[in-house]
Protein backbone atom coordinates (compact mmCIF):
# COMPACT_ATOMS: atom_id res chain seq x y z
CA UNK A 1 0.00 0.00 0.00
CA UNK A 2 1.36 3.42 -0.94
CA UNK A 3 1.95 6.26 1.51
CA UNK A 4 -0.78 8.33 -0.14
CA UNK A 5 -3.20 5.39 0.12
CA UNK A 6 -2.24 4.91 3.76
CA UNK A 7 -3.13 8.51 4.47
CA UNK A 8 -6.37 8.01 2.58
CA UNK A 9 -7.37 5.07 4.76
CA UNK A 10 -6.45 7.01 7.88
CA UNK A 11 -8.89 9.70 6.80
CA UNK A 12 -11.65 7.10 6.16
CA UNK A 13 -12.13 8.46 2.68
CA UNK A 14 -11.86 5.24 0.70
CA UNK A 15 -13.91 5.17 -2.47
CA UNK A 16 -15.74 2.03 -1.30
CA UNK A 17 -17.60 4.11 1.30
CA UNK A 18 -18.99 6.50 -1.25
CA UNK A 19 -22.37 6.12 -2.93
CA UNK A 20 -22.59 4.93 -6.53
CA UNK A 21 -24.03 7.28 -9.10
CA UNK A 22 -27.73 6.64 -9.52
CA UNK A 23 -28.50 9.07 -12.30
CA UNK A 24 -25.61 9.85 -14.66
CA UNK A 25 -26.20 8.51 -18.15
CA UNK A 26 -23.22 6.69 -19.61
CA UNK A 27 -21.10 8.87 -21.87
CA UNK A 28 -18.53 7.16 -24.08
CA UNK A 29 -15.49 8.37 -25.95
CA UNK A 30 -17.51 7.98 -29.16
CA UNK A 31 -20.05 10.46 -27.77
CA UNK A 32 -17.26 12.97 -27.11
CA UNK A 33 -15.73 12.44 -30.56
CA UNK A 34 -19.13 13.03 -32.17
CA UNK A 35 -19.53 16.26 -30.21
CA UNK A 36 -16.02 17.38 -31.15
CA UNK A 37 -16.72 16.75 -34.83
CA UNK A 38 -19.96 18.75 -34.80
CA UNK A 39 -19.48 22.21 -36.30
CA UNK A 40 -20.77 25.18 -34.32
CA UNK A 41 -23.08 27.06 -36.66
CA UNK A 42 -24.63 29.50 -34.19
CA UNK A 43 -23.23 32.46 -32.31
CA UNK A 44 -22.79 32.17 -28.53
CA UNK A 45 -25.08 34.23 -26.29
CA UNK A 46 -24.03 37.87 -26.00
CA UNK A 47 -22.15 39.07 -22.93
CA UNK A 48 -24.47 39.78 -20.03
CA UNK A 49 -26.96 37.03 -20.95
CA UNK A 50 -28.19 34.88 -18.07
CA UNK A 51 -29.02 31.40 -19.35
CA UNK A 52 -31.54 29.43 -17.26
CA UNK A 53 -32.84 25.87 -17.40
CA UNK A 54 -35.47 26.96 -19.94
CA UNK A 55 -32.88 27.80 -22.59
CA UNK A 56 -29.96 25.67 -21.37
CA UNK A 57 -29.97 23.66 -24.60
CA UNK A 58 -28.69 26.78 -26.39
CA UNK A 59 -25.30 26.12 -24.72
CA UNK A 60 -24.85 22.49 -25.82
CA UNK A 61 -22.51 23.50 -28.64
CA UNK A 62 -19.96 24.72 -26.06
CA UNK A 63 -20.38 22.15 -23.24
CA UNK A 64 -19.40 18.52 -23.96
CA UNK A 65 -21.60 15.56 -22.99
CA UNK A 66 -20.89 14.35 -19.48
CA UNK A 67 -20.21 17.88 -18.30
CA UNK A 68 -23.41 19.35 -19.74
CA UNK A 69 -25.46 17.18 -17.35
CA UNK A 70 -23.97 19.09 -14.40
CA UNK A 71 -26.00 22.13 -15.52
CA UNK A 72 -29.33 20.30 -15.66
CA UNK A 73 -31.11 21.41 -12.49
CA UNK A 74 -33.99 23.90 -12.01
CA UNK A 75 -32.02 26.69 -10.28
CA UNK A 76 -29.17 26.83 -12.77
CA UNK A 77 -28.08 30.26 -14.01
CA UNK A 78 -25.15 30.69 -16.38
CA UNK A 79 -23.89 34.25 -16.72
CA UNK A 80 -22.12 34.86 -20.04
CA UNK A 81 -19.05 37.08 -19.87
CA UNK A 82 -17.44 38.80 -22.83
CA UNK A 83 -14.54 36.77 -24.21
CA UNK A 84 -11.42 38.61 -23.11
CA UNK A 85 -8.08 39.07 -24.85
CA UNK A 86 -5.35 37.82 -22.51
CA UNK A 87 -2.03 39.08 -23.83
CA UNK A 88 1.10 37.54 -22.34
CA UNK A 89 3.63 39.76 -20.59
CA UNK A 90 6.05 41.52 -22.94
CA UNK A 91 9.05 39.59 -21.58
CA UNK A 92 7.36 36.33 -22.59
CA UNK A 93 6.44 37.74 -26.00
CA UNK A 94 10.05 38.89 -26.51
CA UNK A 95 11.46 35.46 -25.60
CA UNK A 96 8.97 33.76 -27.91
CA UNK A 97 10.01 35.97 -30.80
CA UNK A 98 13.73 35.66 -30.03
CA UNK A 99 13.66 31.85 -30.16
CA UNK A 100 10.94 31.46 -32.78
CA UNK A 101 11.50 28.33 -34.88
CA UNK A 102 14.34 27.02 -32.71
CA UNK A 103 12.52 24.42 -30.53
CA UNK A 104 11.70 21.02 -32.02
CA UNK A 105 10.18 17.68 -31.01
CA UNK A 106 12.54 14.72 -30.69
CA UNK A 107 11.78 11.17 -31.76
CA UNK A 108 10.47 10.28 -28.28
CA UNK A 109 8.39 13.45 -27.86
CA UNK A 110 11.04 15.33 -25.91
CA UNK A 111 11.43 19.09 -26.32
CA UNK A 112 14.76 20.02 -27.92
CA UNK A 113 16.57 23.35 -28.36
CA UNK A 114 14.17 25.23 -26.07
CA UNK A 115 15.31 28.22 -24.03
CA UNK A 116 12.29 30.35 -23.01
CA UNK A 117 8.96 31.73 -24.23
CA UNK A 118 6.23 29.78 -26.03
CA UNK A 119 7.90 26.82 -27.75
CA UNK A 120 5.47 26.37 -30.66
CA UNK A 121 2.96 28.52 -32.53
CA UNK A 122 -0.64 27.59 -33.35
CA UNK A 123 0.39 27.37 -37.01
CA UNK A 124 3.17 24.88 -36.24
CA UNK A 125 0.77 22.73 -34.22
CA UNK A 126 -1.92 22.77 -36.92
CA UNK A 127 0.54 21.85 -39.67
CA UNK A 128 2.18 18.99 -37.77
CA UNK A 129 1.14 15.33 -37.71
CA UNK A 130 -1.32 14.72 -34.83
CA UNK A 131 1.23 12.95 -32.60
CA UNK A 132 3.87 15.66 -33.13
CA UNK A 133 1.27 18.41 -32.75
CA UNK A 134 0.12 16.79 -29.51
CA UNK A 135 3.59 16.97 -28.01
CA UNK A 136 3.98 20.56 -29.25
CA UNK A 137 0.78 21.46 -27.42
CA UNK A 138 1.93 19.61 -24.30
CA UNK A 139 5.15 21.62 -24.12
CA UNK A 140 3.30 24.89 -24.78
CA UNK A 141 1.13 24.07 -21.76
CA UNK A 142 4.09 23.19 -19.53
CA UNK A 143 5.96 26.36 -20.52
CA UNK A 144 3.00 28.77 -20.53
CA UNK A 145 3.50 32.21 -18.98
CA UNK A 146 3.67 31.72 -15.18
CA UNK A 147 6.28 34.26 -13.99
CA UNK A 148 7.92 32.71 -10.86
CA UNK A 149 4.87 30.54 -10.15
CA UNK A 150 2.17 31.12 -7.56
CA UNK A 151 1.26 30.85 -3.91
CA UNK A 152 -2.00 30.27 -1.99
CA UNK A 153 -1.74 30.45 1.78
CA UNK A 154 -4.98 28.52 2.33
CA UNK A 155 -7.08 26.36 0.06
CA UNK A 156 -9.77 23.88 1.04
CA UNK A 157 -10.53 20.39 -0.27
CA UNK A 158 -14.19 19.51 0.37
CA UNK A 159 -15.20 15.86 -0.10
CA UNK A 160 -18.84 15.67 -1.20
CA UNK A 161 -21.18 12.76 -1.93
CA UNK A 162 -24.89 12.57 -2.74
CA UNK A 163 -26.37 10.98 0.39
CA UNK A 164 -28.17 14.18 1.42
CA UNK A 165 -30.11 16.88 -0.38
CA UNK A 166 -29.76 19.53 2.31
CA UNK A 167 -29.58 22.99 0.68
CA UNK A 168 -27.43 24.93 1.14
CA UNK A 169 -24.82 22.35 2.05
CA UNK A 170 -22.47 24.91 3.64
CA UNK A 171 -23.35 28.47 2.71
CA UNK A 172 -20.57 29.92 4.87
CA UNK A 173 -17.97 28.19 2.71
CA UNK A 174 -19.80 28.80 -0.57
CA UNK A 175 -21.27 25.30 -1.06
CA UNK A 176 -24.79 26.44 -1.93
CA UNK A 177 -26.30 23.28 -3.40
CA UNK A 178 -27.07 19.81 -2.09
CA UNK A 179 -25.00 16.76 -1.31
CA UNK A 180 -23.32 15.52 1.84
CA UNK A 181 -20.05 16.97 3.11
CA UNK A 182 -17.88 14.11 4.35
CA UNK A 183 -14.81 16.09 5.29
CA UNK A 184 -12.79 19.21 4.50
CA UNK A 185 -9.03 19.56 4.52
CA UNK A 186 -7.13 22.84 4.46
CA UNK A 187 -3.67 23.21 2.98
CA UNK A 188 -1.20 25.74 1.63
CA UNK A 189 0.38 25.52 -1.82
CA UNK A 190 3.38 27.23 -3.38
CA UNK A 191 5.07 26.57 -6.74
CA UNK A 192 8.29 28.21 -7.90
CA UNK A 193 9.84 27.96 -11.38
CA UNK A 194 13.63 27.86 -11.47
CA UNK A 195 14.53 27.76 -15.17
CA UNK A 196 13.18 28.71 -18.63
CA UNK A 197 12.05 32.05 -17.15
CA UNK A 198 11.31 34.61 -19.87
CA UNK A 199 11.75 37.63 -17.59
CA UNK A 200 15.33 36.64 -16.66
CA UNK A 201 16.98 37.13 -20.05
CA UNK A 202 19.94 38.87 -18.37
CA UNK A 203 20.53 35.82 -16.16
CA UNK A 204 20.39 33.07 -18.80
CA UNK A 205 16.66 32.64 -18.10
CA UNK A 206 17.15 31.00 -14.68
CA UNK A 207 17.32 31.90 -11.00
CA UNK A 208 20.58 31.74 -9.06
CA UNK A 209 19.51 28.77 -6.92
CA UNK A 210 22.05 25.93 -6.72
CA UNK A 211 19.75 23.36 -8.38
CA UNK A 212 18.15 25.57 -11.04
CA UNK A 213 20.33 23.83 -13.63
CA UNK A 214 18.58 20.50 -12.90
CA UNK A 215 15.03 21.49 -11.80
CA UNK A 216 12.23 23.17 -13.76
CA UNK A 217 10.01 23.86 -10.74
CA UNK A 218 9.31 22.88 -7.15
CA UNK A 219 6.03 22.58 -5.25
CA UNK A 220 5.57 22.85 -1.49
CA UNK A 221 2.33 21.69 0.13
CA UNK A 222 1.43 21.64 3.81
CA UNK A 223 -1.85 20.50 5.35
CA UNK A 224 -3.11 22.82 8.05
CA UNK A 225 -6.42 21.29 9.19
CA UNK A 226 -7.99 19.11 10.58
CA UNK A 227 -5.81 17.97 13.45
CA UNK A 228 -5.18 14.41 12.26
CA UNK A 229 -3.52 15.60 9.01
CA UNK A 230 -2.00 18.84 10.29
CA UNK A 231 1.70 18.93 9.55
CA UNK A 232 1.56 16.56 6.55
CA UNK A 233 3.86 18.06 3.92
CA UNK A 234 5.05 17.40 0.39
CA UNK A 235 7.90 18.76 -1.73
CA UNK A 236 7.59 17.92 -5.44
CA UNK A 237 10.57 18.60 -7.72
CA UNK A 238 10.16 18.53 -11.52
CA UNK A 239 13.44 17.81 -13.29
CA UNK A 240 14.79 19.49 -16.41
CA UNK A 241 15.83 16.03 -17.61
CA UNK A 242 12.61 15.13 -19.37
CA UNK A 243 13.02 11.39 -18.68
CA UNK A 244 13.84 11.78 -14.98
CA UNK A 245 11.09 10.98 -12.48
CA UNK A 246 9.76 13.72 -10.25
CA UNK A 247 11.26 13.69 -6.79
CA UNK A 248 8.28 13.63 -4.42
CA UNK A 249 9.16 13.69 -0.73
CA UNK A 250 6.50 13.51 1.95
CA UNK A 251 6.34 13.96 5.70
CA UNK A 252 3.51 12.35 7.69
CA UNK A 253 3.49 13.40 11.37
CA UNK A 254 2.40 9.91 12.46
CA UNK A 255 5.58 8.44 10.93
CA UNK A 256 7.87 11.34 11.93
CA UNK A 257 10.18 10.91 8.98
CA UNK A 258 10.53 11.97 5.35
CA UNK A 259 9.68 9.40 2.69
CA UNK A 260 10.06 9.31 -1.08
CA UNK A 261 6.92 8.63 -3.15
CA UNK A 262 7.38 6.55 -6.31
CA UNK A 263 6.38 7.71 -9.77
CA UNK A 264 3.52 5.18 -9.98
CA UNK A 265 2.07 6.44 -6.70
CA UNK A 266 1.33 9.71 -8.52
CA UNK A 267 -1.66 7.87 -10.03
CA UNK A 268 -3.14 7.15 -6.57
CA UNK A 269 -5.83 9.38 -5.12
CA UNK A 270 -4.12 12.29 -3.40
CA UNK A 271 -5.12 12.46 0.28
CA UNK A 272 -8.36 10.66 -0.57
CA UNK A 273 -9.41 13.20 -3.21
CA UNK A 274 -11.14 12.35 -6.48
CA UNK A 275 -7.98 13.36 -8.36
CA UNK A 276 -4.28 12.49 -8.26
CA UNK A 277 -1.11 14.56 -8.10
CA UNK A 278 -1.09 14.56 -11.91
CA UNK A 279 -4.64 15.94 -12.06
CA UNK A 280 -4.07 19.25 -10.29
CA UNK A 281 -5.00 22.21 -12.52
CA UNK A 282 -6.53 19.68 -14.92
CA UNK A 283 -3.09 18.24 -15.72
CA UNK A 284 0.22 18.56 -13.91
CA UNK A 285 2.05 15.40 -14.95
CA UNK A 286 5.28 14.82 -16.82
CA UNK A 287 4.87 15.07 -20.60
CA UNK A 288 6.88 11.96 -21.48
CA UNK A 289 4.84 9.77 -19.12
CA UNK A 290 2.10 10.07 -21.77
CA UNK A 291 1.44 9.84 -25.49
CA UNK A 292 -0.14 12.96 -26.95
CA UNK A 293 -2.30 13.32 -30.04
CA UNK A 294 -3.68 16.61 -31.32
CA UNK A 295 -7.42 16.54 -32.11
CA UNK A 296 -7.95 20.11 -33.34
CA UNK A 297 -9.67 23.17 -31.91
CA UNK A 298 -13.06 23.64 -30.26
CA UNK A 299 -14.64 26.61 -28.47
CA UNK A 300 -15.92 25.70 -25.00
CA UNK A 301 -17.50 27.44 -22.05
CA UNK A 302 -15.41 27.80 -18.88
CA UNK A 303 -14.75 30.22 -16.01
CA UNK A 304 -11.71 32.14 -17.20
CA UNK A 305 -12.21 35.16 -14.93
CA UNK A 306 -14.16 34.49 -11.74
CA UNK A 307 -16.12 37.28 -10.11
CA UNK A 308 -15.83 35.77 -6.62
CA UNK A 309 -13.12 35.99 -3.99
CA UNK A 310 -14.27 32.59 -2.69
CA UNK A 311 -15.60 30.26 -5.38
CA UNK A 312 -19.36 29.68 -5.08
CA UNK A 313 -20.95 26.39 -6.14
CA UNK A 314 -24.48 25.12 -6.59
CA UNK A 315 -26.41 22.19 -8.04
CA UNK A 316 -27.62 18.86 -6.61
CA UNK A 317 -24.15 18.03 -5.23
CA UNK A 318 -22.71 21.57 -4.85
CA UNK A 319 -20.11 20.92 -7.56
CA UNK A 320 -21.00 23.28 -10.40
CA UNK A 321 -19.31 26.67 -10.42
CA UNK A 322 -21.83 29.50 -9.86
CA UNK A 323 -20.02 32.22 -11.77
CA UNK A 324 -19.59 34.00 -15.10
CA UNK A 325 -18.47 31.95 -18.11
CA UNK A 326 -16.59 32.78 -21.29
CA UNK A 327 -16.77 30.96 -24.62
CA UNK A 328 -13.08 30.58 -25.47
CA UNK A 329 -11.31 28.78 -28.26
CA UNK A 330 -9.36 25.76 -27.05
CA UNK A 331 -6.86 23.27 -28.43
CA UNK A 332 -8.02 19.67 -27.87
CA UNK A 333 -5.56 16.86 -27.23
CA UNK A 334 -5.84 13.20 -26.28
CA UNK A 335 -3.44 12.02 -23.55
CA UNK A 336 -2.68 8.33 -22.87
CA UNK A 337 -0.32 6.99 -20.21
CA UNK A 338 2.67 4.94 -21.40
CA UNK A 339 2.23 2.83 -18.24
CA UNK A 340 -0.28 0.04 -18.96
CA UNK A 341 -1.28 -0.18 -15.31
CA UNK A 342 -2.49 3.42 -15.13
CA UNK A 343 -6.10 3.61 -13.87
CA UNK A 344 -7.03 5.98 -16.71
CA UNK A 345 -7.35 4.72 -20.27
CA UNK A 346 -7.09 8.27 -21.59
CA UNK A 347 -7.95 11.89 -20.98
CA UNK A 348 -9.12 14.59 -23.36
CA UNK A 349 -7.69 17.99 -22.46
CA UNK A 350 -9.07 21.35 -23.57
CA UNK A 351 -6.31 23.96 -23.40
CA UNK A 352 -7.07 27.66 -23.75
CA UNK A 353 -5.61 28.63 -27.13
CA UNK A 354 -4.27 31.91 -25.73
CA UNK A 355 -3.14 31.16 -22.16
CA UNK A 356 -2.65 27.36 -22.43
CA UNK A 357 -4.38 26.89 -19.08
CA UNK A 358 -6.50 23.72 -18.82
CA UNK A 359 -10.14 24.67 -19.39
CA UNK A 360 -11.54 21.15 -18.96
CA UNK A 361 -10.22 17.62 -18.52
CA UNK A 362 -12.29 14.53 -19.38
CA UNK A 363 -11.08 11.20 -17.96
CA UNK A 364 -12.03 7.83 -19.49
CA UNK A 365 -11.83 4.41 -17.85
CA UNK A 366 -10.61 1.24 -19.56
CA UNK A 367 -14.10 0.61 -20.95
CA UNK A 368 -13.84 3.96 -22.74
CA UNK A 369 -16.61 5.39 -20.56
CA UNK A 370 -16.35 8.93 -19.22
CA UNK A 371 -15.29 8.44 -15.60
CA UNK A 372 -14.25 11.86 -14.26
CA UNK A 373 -14.43 15.52 -15.22
CA UNK A 374 -12.08 18.19 -13.88
CA UNK A 375 -13.06 21.85 -14.26
CA UNK A 376 -10.57 24.49 -13.09
CA UNK A 377 -11.65 28.06 -12.37
CA UNK A 378 -9.37 31.04 -12.96
CA UNK A 379 -9.09 34.75 -12.30
CA UNK A 380 -8.09 36.78 -15.34
CA UNK A 381 -4.88 38.81 -15.50
CA UNK A 382 -5.00 42.22 -13.81
CA UNK A 383 -2.65 44.45 -15.83
CA UNK A 384 -1.91 47.95 -14.57
CA UNK A 385 -4.15 50.33 -16.47
CA UNK A 386 -2.28 52.81 -18.66
CA UNK A 387 1.10 51.21 -18.03
CA UNK A 388 3.09 48.10 -18.84
CA UNK A 389 1.46 45.09 -17.22
CA UNK A 390 2.92 44.29 -13.82
CA UNK A 391 4.75 40.97 -13.82
CA UNK A 392 2.97 39.81 -10.67
CA UNK A 393 -0.55 40.50 -12.00
CA UNK A 394 -0.12 39.49 -15.65
CA UNK A 395 -1.03 35.81 -15.22
CA UNK A 396 -4.30 33.92 -15.46
CA UNK A 397 -4.48 32.63 -11.86
CA UNK A 398 -5.88 29.32 -10.60
CA UNK A 399 -8.71 29.77 -8.07
CA UNK A 400 -10.64 26.48 -7.85
CA UNK A 401 -11.22 23.06 -9.36
CA UNK A 402 -14.20 20.70 -9.37
CA UNK A 403 -13.10 17.05 -9.42
CA UNK A 404 -16.17 14.96 -10.28
CA UNK A 405 -16.38 11.16 -10.31
CA UNK A 406 -19.44 10.50 -12.49
CA UNK A 407 -19.52 6.75 -11.81
CA UNK A 408 -19.53 7.07 -8.01
CA UNK A 409 -21.41 10.39 -7.99
CA UNK A 410 -18.82 11.92 -5.67
CA UNK A 411 -16.61 14.97 -5.95
CA UNK A 412 -13.77 16.90 -4.40
CA UNK A 413 -14.37 20.65 -4.51
CA UNK A 414 -11.04 22.47 -4.19
CA UNK A 415 -11.07 26.26 -3.70
CA UNK A 416 -8.62 28.98 -2.73
CA UNK A 417 -9.61 30.63 0.57
CA UNK A 418 -6.95 33.31 0.25
CA UNK A 419 -5.63 35.31 -2.67
CA UNK A 420 -3.62 33.65 -5.42
CA UNK A 421 -0.39 35.64 -5.70
CA UNK A 422 2.54 35.40 -8.11
CA UNK A 423 5.37 36.75 -5.94
CA UNK A 424 8.82 37.75 -7.06
CA UNK A 425 11.14 35.20 -5.44
CA UNK A 426 14.67 35.63 -4.10
CA UNK A 427 17.27 32.87 -3.96
CA UNK A 428 17.16 32.89 -0.16
CA UNK A 429 13.37 32.48 -0.12
CA UNK A 430 13.51 29.59 -2.58
CA UNK A 431 16.12 27.78 -0.50
CA UNK A 432 14.21 28.30 2.75
CA UNK A 433 10.77 27.25 1.48
CA UNK A 434 11.46 24.48 -1.03
CA UNK A 435 14.28 22.49 0.55
CA UNK A 436 13.41 18.91 1.49
CA UNK A 437 14.75 19.73 4.95
CA UNK A 438 11.80 22.13 5.34
CA UNK A 439 9.52 19.10 5.62
CA UNK A 440 10.67 18.41 9.18
CA UNK A 441 11.04 22.00 10.33
CA UNK A 442 8.95 22.68 13.41
CA UNK A 443 8.28 18.99 14.00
Amino acid sequence: MSYIQTATCALSLCACLLCPNAFAAEVTRDDIDTWLATSVVIDPPVAGTIVTIDDLSSLQAWIPPGFYEEFEFPEVQVEIQETADYVMHQSYVDATQRFNGQPSIGADGRLENYVAGQPFSAEQIANAEPDIGGYMLAWDQIHRWQYYGYKIDELTMSYVDSTSNRVPLDAKSGLNGGGSLNRSLTQSFHRVYLNKLAMLADNNYRVDATDSDTRLFKDFMEFLDPFNVKGTKFVVERMLDQHADDQVNSYFPTERRVRRISAQERSDRFMGATGTLDDFEGFSGRVLDYKWSYLGQKPILYVADTKHELQQTFGPQSRLTDDRWQVRNCHVVEVRSVWEGHPYRSRVLFLDAQTFSVALSLIFNHDNVLWKTFQPTYRGPRPVEGAEASLETSIQSWRAQMYIDRLENTSTVVRALTETVHPTMTTAEIKRIFSVSSLTSGN
